[in-house]
Parts: C-alpha cells; structure tokens; sequence
C-alpha cells in the first residue's frame, strides 16, 4: 500500500513535470572533469571519506539526522533507502527519519544547471525554517564529494546532506530528473512532489506553506 500511494503521487508529479520539464535527466550527466580538493583529486574513489568529514565539517555543513535503520515503508511515505551522509560517518534510512515535524527532501546534484539555479532559493528558505520545517539534501550521481561540499558553501545549503554516487535511490525514488524535491507531512507521510525547479525563494516558501501547512 505505502508503494502504491507513492507511485501515485510520483506518477501525478511526472504527469506535469512533463509538460515543461527544465531539470537535468540521467541522460544529461557529463564527462566527470578532473578536479583537486587541497591537491587531491576529487573523486568518492581517491579522496579519503575522513577528508571528505573533515571538510565538511569546516564547511558547516550540519551533521545527519539518527533515524531507525531497521524501518520499513510507512503508508505514503518515503522508501526504506540506505544513504551515506556526506562524509559516510552515518547512514541514514529514509523511511526511519524521525517524524514529529515536516520535511523537505530535495535531490540533486552539482553537475545539473537546473539545481546550481534553484540552490540559493533552498539556502535562503532553509535558513528561514529552522525550528519548523527540516531540510536535507541527497546529492545524487555525484562521485565529487569536495565539489558537493563546494557547491553547497556557495550556495548555503548547509542543511544535512546524504550522497548516492551510485543512484541506489533511482528506482525507490523514482528518480527521472534532478533536481526534484519531496515534501513529507509530520506524520511521515509523502504528500507533494516535484519534478521541477523553484526559481526563488518565494516561490519555494510558498510551496512549504501550501504542502506543509508552515508560514516561512
């Protein structure tokens, strides 16, 4: 039943987003650039996960949520999906994130233009929520880490953030395109997505007010 209430609602979601989809497909990822972070070539494969940590943590990007490993699928909400954070001194089970308050899950990834042009907006608003609407990232089919970390300084996004290098998350998720952003009840229930980026701040507060109810 959890499966099929969110097929449902990705599958609405994919029905609009079709109409005037700007964001980034699998098909768009490019050829990886070769790039060093202090010297070291940035990539998940040659940058030590310690260095990654230790650079995040300079960043000030904030440490992972504890959630229940062993958590399956509630109704409606989102997959039971093992993430890495960023800097793997965690993992992280989607469907097991405390519930109590609302949440925003936005999926991208620093290659993607669309995502580089909706990012501020999510910096700005992230920083407007605290106390009452979290928000956590998932930087997906990225094997840079350090440009993860550099993108997300730039653009203040320095709410938690999980990585899927390897798109584990593609089929649970549905992922067709990035970015796309998930908006999840207190009770853990999944009831907005979508496939297309906000091209500011205001338009994604709206939206918080709009799917969760919260005046940002």
């Amino acid at each position: 039943m959890a499966e099929q209430t969110l097929t449902k609602i990705i599958s609405m979601g994919l029905g609009v987003a079709l109409l005037g989809l700007a964001g980034c497909s699998r098909n768009s990822e490019p050829a990886v650039p070769q790039v060093t972070v202090g010297g070291v070539p940035d990539s998940q494969r040659s940058l030590a996960p310690d260095e990654v940590l230790a650079a995040r943590k300079q960043a000030a990007i904030q440490a992972c949520p504890a959630s229940d490993l062993e958590a399956k699928a509630r109704e409606g909400g989102l997959p039971a999906l093992t993430l890495d954070c960023l800097g793997r001194d965690s993992k992280v089970n989607l469907a097991g994130l405390p519930t109590g308050g609302p949440r925003v899950v936005n999926l991208w990834a620093q290659w993607c233009q669309p995502c580089t042009d909706e990012a501020p907006a999510f910096g700005e608003v992230s920083k407007r929520a605290r106390a009452k609407v979290d928000f956590l990232g998932i930087d997906y089919a990225d094997p840079f880490p350090g440009k993860a970390i550099d993108f997300a300084v730039r653009h203040g996004t320095l709410y938690p953030q999980l990585v899927d290098p390897d798109k584990d998350s593609r089929a649970p998720l549905r992922v067709s395109v990035v970015p796309q952003t998930f908006f999840v009840d207190a009770s853990g229930v999944v009831v907005h997505r979508e496939l297309k980026p906000y091209t500011d701040a205001t338009q994604l507060r709206e939206a918080v007010k709009q799917h969760l109810g919260v005046q940002l």
